[in-house]
């Protein structure tokens, strides 16, 4: 299964809008190295598809990279169906599942104009740096191991 990164999006602060940004360092333990969110979390890394902006774009509204809160946008693949554990290598970067994120389900949302309820599941994931790397925009994504369970 292969992929392509799409857009990489950092905050200069905690709490501040996500930014585009066309490459970035991953390090074990603090995430994207140029986000400041990123090290607050243990150095999770958020990974949304595509297919959840079409979705939207299906619905009527037009959003942004970024708006889902993703640091990795992601085409060609369906994140979500990488189980806890796989590995996947973007750039010189090798990173492991953590986990789905599906906390969207069911929410009232306001972004960049669009106020109401949203009731479909992003397609995203937690994920970890297990080796250290470079990463941009345009990079194939690779998975390396699917974890079984």
């Amino acid at each position: 299964m292969e992929g392509e990164v799409l857009a990489i999006n950092i905050t200069e602060k905690s709490s501040g809008e996500k930014r585009s940004i066309e490459e970035a360092y991953l390090r074990p333990g603090q995430g994207i190295t140029e986000d400041a969110a990123s090290s607050q979390y243990s150095g999770k890394i958020s990974m949304l598809s595509q297919s959840t902006y079409d979705q939207m774009r299906e619905m009527g509204v037009n959003f942004y990279y970024g708006d889902f809160g993703e640091n990795i946008r992601v085409g060609g693949m369906v994140v979500g169906r990488l189980p806890v554990g796989t590995q996947i290598k973007i750039g010189e970067a090798v990173l492991e599942v953590l986990g789905k994120y599906d906390d969207f389900s069911d929410q009232y949302v306001t972004v960049r104009g669009y106020a109401g309820d949203i009731t479909l599941l992003p397609d995203r994931v937690h994920v970890k740096v297990v080796i250290a790397g470079k990463i941009k925009a345009g990079d194939k994504i690779r998975v390396l191991q699917e974890f079984l369970s």
